[in-house]
């Protein structure tokens, strides 16, 4: 058996028992969370068949996500009605909710507004950033900016972070208000701090996840990466082959560049200046990878390319001075980092390989002089 075939087999046998290993490990946090959801579920249901108003939204909860209990929403509905009828707000607005979506009962837009309007009037705020979508979206009333606008800032004004969001969406897409980032970027902020999800993702503090695509680009690189360090590891070392370096290099930078994309699809941030150093860092990886590949598949290309990654640098680096406001944004810093990562890592690497082709070409010319 060649060498290359027993490293082929041993990175698939550490794969297999890692993939089995993780896959393991979930089952057993699943089993260990239903669990507590069930036991969660037992005491709710006995409290809510008491007639506690509270429990039965909570159980209402439970059939709606299927926590501790399979997912139904015909049950869902039935114990928010259960709720929504001793004047409940949670379940009232789980009742418009499920209107809204058509989820365990026929959609309708009119019996949505009018049981979310129910709950708003006792103050509560998933039920005003309820309607505000609903005029927002135009769902079962005429689309007004305005009233949408009135809505979200009743929801805000409670500090709700689903409506921070959405009013921060407002100013951000110009919508009943002039559209203004900075004022959409501070909304934002107030939803992020609150840990929505979605603010998160719109500065950057959190990945949005790994899209099919993504998955088969990233998968492709990997393999083409350990193929390149295997063939570097195998091959014998020779001293004119310049080729070789080069590849390795540039299969430990699209290394590098894999694991910084799948943590920024996956992973967190804890600031805007750790998101904007991530993404300098890894375009900065994907740009000396690029670099390298031009170097040895298209060498006659570098210099066309360097060209045209310099000017786009010092141009974009120009613009950024000169409109120093644009800086306000954090979505603008944030594709600014990325640019000038992507740029740097393309015009240095290539920068280096023209000047030692120079360099070589000088002494070659003395030395056949």
């Amino acid at each position: 058996m060649t060498s290359s075939w027993k490293i082929a087999i041993s990175v698939s046998c550490i794969v297999v028992i890692a993939g089995a290993s993780i896959v393991g490990w979930v089952r057993r946090e699943k089993a260990i969370e239903w669990k507590k959801s069930s036991e969660a579920v037992s005491e709710t249901r006995t409290r809510a068949e008491e007639g506690n108003a509270k429990a039965e939204a909570n159980l209402g909860n439970m059939y709606f996500h299927g926590r501790g209990v399979p997912q139904d929403y015909a049950e869902a509905v039935r114990w928010y009605r259960k709720a929504a009828d001793q004047g409940d707000a949670e379940g009232q607005d789980g009742v418009a909710y499920m209107y809204l979506r058509g989820q365990g009962v026929p959609q309708d837009y009119a019996e949505a507004l009018r049981w979310y309007r129910k709950a708003a009037d006792q103050g509560y705020a998933n039920a005003e950033n309820g309607i505000a979508l609903m005029y927002s979206q135009g769902q079962g009333v005429p689309q007004d900016y305005t009233e949408a606008l009135r809505w979200y800032r009743k929801a805000t004004d409670q500090g709700y972070a689903k409506a921070q969001y959405n009013l921060g969406n407002m100013y951000y897409y110009g919508r009943g208000v002039p559209r203004d980032r900075a004022e959409a970027e501070r909304w934002y902020h107030k939803a992020a701090d609150q840990g929505d999800d979605y603010a998160q993702r719109a500065l950057g503090f959190k990945g949005s996840g790994l899209s099919i695509l993504g998955t088969i680009t990233l998968s492709a690189m990997f393999l083409w990466c350990l193929r390149t360090l295997k063939d570097a590891l195998l091959r014998q070392p020779d001293s004119c082959d310049r080729q070789q370096p080069a590849l390795t290099m540039a299969a430990v930078c699209g290394l590098a560049y894999i694991v910084l994309s799948v943590y920024g699809a996956l992973g967190s941030f804890a600031s805007v200046l750790t998101v904007n150093a991530f993404h300098f860092a890894e375009s900065l990886a994907a740009g000396i990878t690029i670099a390298i590949a031009i170097t040895v598949f298209g060498p006659k290309r570098a210099k066309i390319v360097l060209a045209i990654s310099s000017t786009l640098l010092i141009g974009s680096n120009l613009i950024v001075i000169w409109h120093h406001q644009f800086m306000r944004f954090v979505t603008t810093i944030r594709s600014f980092s990325s640019l000038n990562g992507l740029l740097i890592g393309l015009t240095v690497p290539l920068a280096v390989f023209l000047w030692l082709e120079m360099t070589k070409r000088t002494r070659d010319k003395k030395a056949a002089g």
